[in-house]
């Protein structure tokens, strides 16, 4: 009964996303480049973007809030977590991010009942292009000094487990977009997600996420504005220009995973049902290897498929390999996107106590991501989790 209830309520969950996905994902190629805020579609994480976009179904922690703000949910106290990206190396673009959640949980002083009340968290992102020379009209050679654009998003998250099987969460991402001092745009979007495990071991995984549903966004401010005289009147006037409005670059995303795993000596001597029954998981395996696989339906681009491996030696390393496909990729006729379908990465774990003491780490991550322009993106990160 147990089985036929989770698999229902999984098929009841793909059947609702999929639903509600046949009038908002409609785009094709046709539309690509009609949707503004394309910086929400860039994972600054560095341990996400090691298998690119596959790892929608098995990221778990605070990087999750980009995958799969699901995967936030199984933060066990608090994470506070850093990243750098060299975005297209050679052309001045850089990302830095950073993030805390934290755990709700209490505990009855009375009954040592510990009710979990889900995680909270706040990301920012920050996306710059370094100093562009000022330029008008009437001064094209400049010497007016620089501006400096930048994309950012502040990301409110909530992430909860809702029993041993199944775990969601949402995100309220506010947006903006400086274009200059005097011009910018300011909206909202909404991320949505759910995570789905089974197997003896939970290490069969489902992953479903809907992601930047908003209002549409357009600019505003003084730097839209210019004085002339109009009609041959006396008086200059101030004429201000209105910015046509853009949408989101809402997609639609789901994700498979399975993990291979091998106890080690550890367990050598138990037996499946006794591992089971111990309620050991992927974690106490010596190691682990995990294929995952992704399909991305964009608004406003082409659909990805992506896959990925991952090993992982218990918590103390792990490397990765990804690989995303577009449509049309690789046809310079027809190449929308400046990635180049591999991604690499690689994560070291510090323990913070003695082994039986507790499980809080220092992660140091990196990954590089290859693209068919520049020199490719680099990312770097470190994460505390206690």
């Amino acid at each position: 009964m147990n089985k036929l209830y989770r698999t229902l309520i999984i098929c009841t969950l793909v059947g609702v996303f999929t639903a509600l996905s046949v009038n908002l994902f409609a785009g094709n190629r046709d539309r690509s480049g009609q949707a503004g805020a394309q910086h929400l579609l860039i994972d600054p994480w560095a341990r996400s973007t090691g298998w690119g976009t596959a790892g929608v179904a098995e990221i778990r922690g605070l990087e999750a809030v980009y995958s799969n703000i699901a995967g936030m949910a199984f933060v066990n106290k608090t994470e506070l977590a850093f990243s750098h990206t060299q975005y297209w190396v050679g052309s001045g673009n850089s990302i830095n991010s950073f993030g805390i959640s934290q755990a709700l949980k209490f505990k009855n002083k009375e009954t040592g009942v510990v009710r979990d009340f889900g995680v909270l968290g706040i990301t920012f992102f920050s996306m710059g292009f370094g100093d562009i020379d000022i330029t008008t009209t009437s001064q094209p050679e400049g010497n007016m000094g620089t501006f400096s654009p930048k994309l950012t998003y502040i990301g409110i998250h909530y992430a909860k487990k809702f029993n041993d099987y199944i775990y969601g969460g949402a995100s309220v991402k506010i947006v903006t977009e400086n274009a200059t001092a005097d011009a910018k745009a300011t909206g909202f979007a909404i991320d949505a997600g759910i995570q789905y495990l089974t197997g003896k071991f939970k290490n069969f995984k489902i992953g479903i996420t809907m992601k930047n549903i908003g209002v549409p966004m357009s600019f505003s401010g003084d730097g839209l504005a210019i004085r002339a005289v109009i009609n041959s009147a006396f008086h200059e006037q101030t004429l201000e220009q209105r910015s046509a409005p853009y949408e989101l670059p809402a997609c639609l995303v789901l994700g498979l995973s399975y993990d291979f795993l091998i106890w080690g000596k550890d367990y050598a001597d138990m037996s499946t049902q006794e591992k089971v029954d111990e309620l050991l998981t992927r974690d106490d395996a010596a190691n682990r290897i995990t294929l995952a696989g992704s399909f991305t339906a964009n608004s406003f681009s082409r659909d990805i498929f992506a896959v990925g491996l991952e090993y992982a030696y218990r918590q103390i390393f792990m490397v990765r390999a990804g690989y995303n496909f577009e449509g049309g990729m690789w046809d310079p006729a027809t190449c929308t996107t400046t990635y180049a379908g591999p991604s690499v990465g690689a994560t070291f774990g510090i323990p913070l106590q003695k082994k039986g003491k507790g499980n809080s780490r220092i992660y140091l991550d990196y990954s590089y991501r290859f693209t068919n322009r520049w020199g490719g993106n680099h990312s770097v990160g470190l994460k505390l989790a206690l």
